[in-house]
C-alpha cells in the first residue's frame, strides 16, 4: 500500500464529502461512481491505529447502506441522506479522534431523551422516541470506530428497549425509568468529558466500566422479562374459542 495509514484515511473521508455533497445536489449517477471507488479504496486500507475490527465493519456497512438506497427504484430521498450522513460522520471519526461531528449529536440526543421522561402523551412520547432513535443511528457507526464494544453494545441494548416500547411491545414506564436512572451515565460514556468537566488525568477513551454494562443488560433483561410473564399470563388465563378450562 502506497503512502501512509493516515492519508488513506483522509482519502476516505474526503470520498464520504464527495458523495455526501454530491447526494446534496442530486448528482446522483456521480455519487453512485463515488460510492464505488470509496468501496475500492477500503480494500486498500490498513485500519491499524485508527478502530478495531468493529470498526472497520461498521464503516463496510455505511458504505453498503448508501449504496443499496443510491439505485432504489421508489427512492426515499430523507433515507438517503440519512444513510449518506451517516457515512460522512463515519469517515470523519477516523481522521478526527478529539472533536468528531459526531459528537455534536450529545444535546440532540440529551434534549430527546428529556422530552420522551417528560411528556404525558404516549404520541409526543413516540414521537421523541423515533427522532431519537434516528439520531442514534445516524452516529452508531462512527460511534463505533471511535468507542469500545462494551460501549456499544449498551447503546444497542438502549436502542432494543426503546424500539420495544415503540412497537408497543414494552411498557413506556419501563423505559422512561431507565432513563431517569441511568441515561445521563449513559451519555457520559458514550460522549466522554463535557465541556464542563475538569480535564485531569488521563484521556477518557469511552470504555464503559463493566458495571455499567452489567447494569444495562439487567435492566433490558427485566423488561423482557416483564413483557413475557404478562404475555404468558395473558395467553393462560384468557378463553379462547374452543380453548375454555374447566
Amino acid at each position: 500500500m502506497a503512502g501512509k495509514p493516515e492519508e488513506s484515511w483522509l482519502k476516505l473521508d474526503q470520498q464520504a464529502e464527495a458523495i455526501y455533497q454530491a447526494v446534496k445536489k442530486q448528482e446522483l449517477e456521480r455519487a453512485r461512481q463515488l460510492v464505488q471507488k470509496m468501496g475500492e479504496s477500503m480494500t486498500d486500507t490498513s485500519f491499524y491505529g485508527a478502530t478495531g475490527v468493529e470498526g472497520v465493519r461498521a464503516l463496510s456497512d455505511a458504505i453498503v447502506q448508501v449504496k443499496r438506497a443510491l439505485p432504489a427504484v421508489e427512492r426515499n430521498e430523507e433515507r438517503l441522506m440519512h444513510v449518506t450522513a451517516r457515512l460522512r460522520l463515519a469517515s470523519d471519526a477516523l481522521i478526527h479522534k478529539k472533536q468528531a461531528m459526531w459528537l455534536q449529536y450529545e444535546q440532540m440526543l440529551r434534549d430527546e431523551m428529556n422530552r420522551m421522561k417528560q411528556v404525558k402523551q404516549e404520541k409526543e412520547w413516540l414521537s421523541s422516541a423515533k427522532q431519537w432513535l434516528l439520531y442514534v443511528d445516524r452516529i452508531r457507526p462512527a460511534a463505533t470506530i471511535q468507542r469500545s464494544p462494551e460501549t456499544v453494545e449498551v447503546i444497542d441494548s438502549l436502542v432494543r428497549l426503546v424500539e420495544r416500547a415503540v412497537a408497543k411491545q414494552a411498557p413506556l414506564a419501563e423505559v422512561n425509568q431507565a432513563l431517569n436512572r441511568h441515561g445521563d451515565e449513559w451519555l457520559r460514556q458514550l460522549f466522554g468529558k463535557t465541556k464542563d468537566a475538569p480535564t485531569f488525568g488521563q484521556e477518557d477513551t469511552g470504555t464503559l466500566p463493566l458495571q455499567w454494562t452489567l447494569l444495562f443488560t439487567f435492566i433490558v433483561c427485566s423488561v423482557l422479562f416483564y413483557v413475557a410473564v404478562q404475555k404468558y399470563r395473558y395467553e393462560h388465563d384468557s378463553i379462547r374459542p374452543g380453548h375454555f378450562r374447566k
